[in-house]
């Protein structure tokens, strides 16, 4: 099966390409969805996934050509932050082995000095979007409770960040996060 999946993809231009290896993962998450967690997902949530996952990979394929173009090869220097502020660092990572996604929080004061830090986790595994956003929203609600006055918070995602910060009405799971 693999050999013929791999001849019809040389056959194919880039977008579908990569529109068929969406649809191919969509349902194989679907499978391990219904074997490993027992729920079925109906039709359009594989075909909603796909148009997700696609839409994201194109959103990508943008991102890095227009960092490519805007930054070359700039170097990347660590900042100091603001006086009187602490930072709060937050990244995610995936373990498919164990079909989780960690989310990890570490607050430091002005001079860099560690504070204190949590982890979260989330089963089944999600998209990138969705745990980076999952991760900035847990947190708002942990940096809230500890009542910790301004904070500067640091993401990876670009996506996230910038969605974060827009006025654009989005009623996909990721925008009802973000909101």
């Amino acid at each position: 099966v693999s050999e013929l999946i791999f001849a019809v993809l040389q056959r194919l231009n880039v977008d579908e390409a990569a529109l068929m290896v969406c649809i191919i993962w969509s349902i194989w998450k679907q499978r391990n969805n219904r074997v490993w967690n027992d729920v079925t997902d109906t039709q359009s949530v594989v075909f909603s996934r796909v148009v997700t996952t696609l839409n994201d990979w194109r959103a990508v394929q943008v991102m890095r050509t227009e960092t490519r173009e805007i930054h070359g090869n700039m170097e990347h220097k660590w900042k100091k932050h603001n006086n009187g502020r602490v930072k709060c660092n937050i990244d995610a990572s995936f373990s498919s082995n164990l079909n989780r996604v960690g989310i990890g929080v570490c607050i430091h004061d002005e001079y860099g000095v560690y504070v204190m830090a949590k982890y979260d986790q989330y089963s089944p595994i999600c998209d990138v979007r969705i745990s980076e956003a999952l991760g900035l929203l847990s947190a708002l609600k942990w940096v809230y409770k500890l009542n910790l006055g301004p904070v500067d918070f640091e993401l990876d995602s670009k996506l996230v960040v910038d969605s974060f910060h827009s006025n654009k009405d989005d009623v996909s799971e990721f925008g009802e996060i973000i909101a």
